[in-house]
């Protein structure tokens, strides 16, 4: 049960991260430090938007793998290694972002690797 909670706390935090790292690079790049150069104005809002839009659904995704049985652990395991294997390809540059989708994606490993080796332990009821 330990290692679900620390699945649950590394995918919220990685959530998290990646949801400030959107906030601040949308804030940012409309500064006049000229973030936002590279790509443009409307270039960093996008990356922004779905940065915030990916950690709002790492932020959910974390809670329900936390809730879910052991059964269904392992989807959620790929599902959280794809979510933030996304947001890291998508908006990856900025730092926060990468930081948060690095710790998705360690989350999602995590769960794997537990379910894979509690696996065998587990007693299905036979119908």
């Amino acid at each position: 049960m330990v290692q679900r909670s620390l699945v649950t706390i590394l995918a919220a935090f990685g959530g998290i991260l990646v949801l400030l790292g959107g906030v601040l690079g949308l804030l940012l790049g409309y500064g006049r430090y000229d973030y936002g150069l590279r790509y443009g104005v409307v270039g960093v809002a996008v990356i922004a938007v779905l940065a915030i839009i990916f950690g709002l659904v790492i932020l959910v995704y974390s809670g329900v793998t936390h809730l879910r049985g052991p059964e269904r652990s392992l989807t959620g395991g790929v599902v959280l290694v794809v979510l933030g294997i996304v947001a890291w390809a998508i908006s990856g540059e900025l730092f926060l972002v990468g930081l948060g989708s690095f710790l998705t994606i360690l989350a999602g490993v995590v769960l794997f690797v537990v379910v894979m080796i509690e696996g065998p332990r587990l007693q299905t009821p036979i119908a």
